[in-house]
């Protein structure tokens, strides 16, 4: 018993930190998204594409963009076979399980799914943490403070209480960065930390085709990892994870809806290039464009009127198109595409939050499409950056890749191997803003979530590089005086 006292006490004294923090991270996440109050994100007419597997439709009349619908009743009568595959259908198959919500009339609350979010969202900061364990106290909550307030923002929280597939995406992010982060600290790693990557590989790749198309960056990540086990049976397995996970991602690829890239397509060709009006449409004729379609310039796939509504003339307007034309003119044409992206991000008021949709339920008093002010400090912020100095975003990105660079130059092997990886990360980002502006240019500020959610971790690893620095430099300076920190925890480094 007294040695059973001596443990406990022991594990208190090295774990309270990260359990305090943990708690923290749950606390903001639960005061938001569950207690009275609670908040979420309106139905923009995406919901039915992962509700509809679910039999799942509001409780109340729906409505969309304005208010934020929480309830929802099972019905038969109302599953549809939605052209869209997502691991987000996946969660909310085992959240109305977890409800009992599975028999006709049964009531359905989203937090169910919301809770399941969190859960992820936890566990990818507590595999972080446990990578950052022999840290200095001081360095532990200094690292681990710096996810906690970013992460929580509203712009990612209110996101947890949705059907979105997007959510599956950030939480399968979070839970992948933390899992690769406790990889890459390890001299050799364990069958489990790699499948807790490949779980939330999965789950991040199986969630959208705009995900999906990344797969090559966590399937990498297996392999390398692999190499490093120290038996033959680990490797293997790890090669089955990484081909699993390029399963997933060409799977997605192929089974895209081709009525979705039309309606993009559609969008991107007569609201954003026809933006300019008729002038436009000597482009649009090059990539596809009927001349009797002049008419539809300056609308797009959710104006009244428009063809898109129609799924055969989505596929075949998409047919004569296509993203390879497009990726033709933008080539061709750098100005104006820049251009074109850079007045469709300055449109935006709020860069990291999405404007036209309601945080708040009908019954909570407040007008059409109100946003909550709660937790928005840090959106807040970067969008008024951005709008002040748009140029500050790809000039972190450069910054960071040569910080980057210099690390892995250095060849110290486990700041190296974490320097690989936020180099990864910052890739992952800049492919998704890219991806995300040039290949549909509506709902940008949802749409550029993960690309908001990349960023933010660079700068999670590029603050454990200063702490790892100042750590390194006292301990110089005063050697025998100062907690030895990890030299991996230069993570960012």
């Amino acid at each position: 018993m007294k040695m059973s006292n001596r443990m406990r006490s022991r594990w208190i004294r090295q774990n309270w930190l990260s359990a305090a923090l943990l708690t923290t991270f749950a606390a903001i996440l639960v005061w938001q998204l569950f207690l009275p109050g609670f908040i979420g994100i309106a139905d923009s007419g995406d919901f039915p594409r992962v509700a509809g597997w679910l039999c799942l439709w509001p409780k109340d009349t729906r409505v969309t963009f304005t208010y934020f619908q929480p309830d929802y009743i099972w019905s038969a009568s109302r599953f549809w076979a939605s052209p869209y595959h997502s691991s987000e259908t996946v969660l909310g198959w085992l959240a109305i399980h977890l409800a009992g919500a599975t028999h006709e009339g049964a009531r359905f609350d989203i937090r169910w799914l919301g809770g399941l979010h969190v859960v992820i969202c936890l566990a990818g900061l507590a595999t972080f943490l446990v990578a950052m364990k022999n840290h200095s106290k001081p360095a532990q909550a200094i690292l681990g403070a710096i996810p906690l307030l970013l992460l929580t923002d509203v712009c990612y929280a209110a996101l947890l209480n949705s059907f979105y597939m997007d959510a599956a995406a950030f939480c399968g992010l979070l839970l992948m960065a933390g899992a690769a982060v406790w990889i890459s600290v390890a001299s050799a790693p364990r069958i489990g930390q790699l499948a807790a990557f490949f779980t939330a590989a999965l789950l991040f790749v199986t969630s959208k085709t705009q995900h999906a198309i990344w797969f090559f960056f966590p399937a990498l990540f297996l392999v390398v990892s692999g190499l490093r086990m120290r038996s033959r049976r680990p490797f293997l397995a790890s090669l089955g994870m990484a081909a699993i996970v390029v399963g997933g991602g060409v799977y997605m690829i192929h089974t895209a809806d081709q009525a979705y890239k039309g309606q993009a397509m559609f969008n991107l060709l007569f609201s954003r290039i026809g933006a300019q009006g008729p002038t436009a449409m000597p482009d649009l004729l090059k990539l596809g464009v009927r001349p009797d379609e002049a008419r539809y310039v300056r609308t797009n796939s959710y104006t009244p009127g428009s063809p898109m509504r129609s799924p055969q003339f989505a596929e075949e307007f998409y047919d004569r198109t296509g993203f390879p034309k497009l990726l033709r003119w933008y080539w061709r044409h750098p100005a104006k595409t820049f251009r074109l992206v850079r007045n469709s991000l300055l449109w935006e008021e709020q860069i990291m939050r999405p404007n036209n949709l309601g945080n708040f339920r009908i019954e909570d008093g407040y007008g059409p499409g109100a946003r909550t002010d709660a937790f928005r400090v840090w959106s807040d912020m970067r969008s008024a950056l951005f709008h002040l100095a748009p140029w500050y975003l790809p000039l972190w990105y450069v910054l960071f890749a040569a910080g980057c660079t210099v690390v892995i130059w250095r060849r110290s092997p486990v700041s190296s191997r974490l320097a690989w990886l936020a180099l990864g990360i910052a890739a992952l980002g800049a492919g998704e803003f890219i991806v995300s502006n040039l290949a549909d240019c509506l709902d940008m500020a949802r749409h550029l979530l993960i690309f908001h959610a990349c960023t933010d971790l660079t700068i999670c690893f590029a603050a454990a590089w200063a702490v790892e620095r100042v750590a390194l430099k006292a301990e110089n300076r005063w050697p025998g005086k100062q907690p030895a920190s990890m030299s991996a925890g230069a993570a960012s480094s």
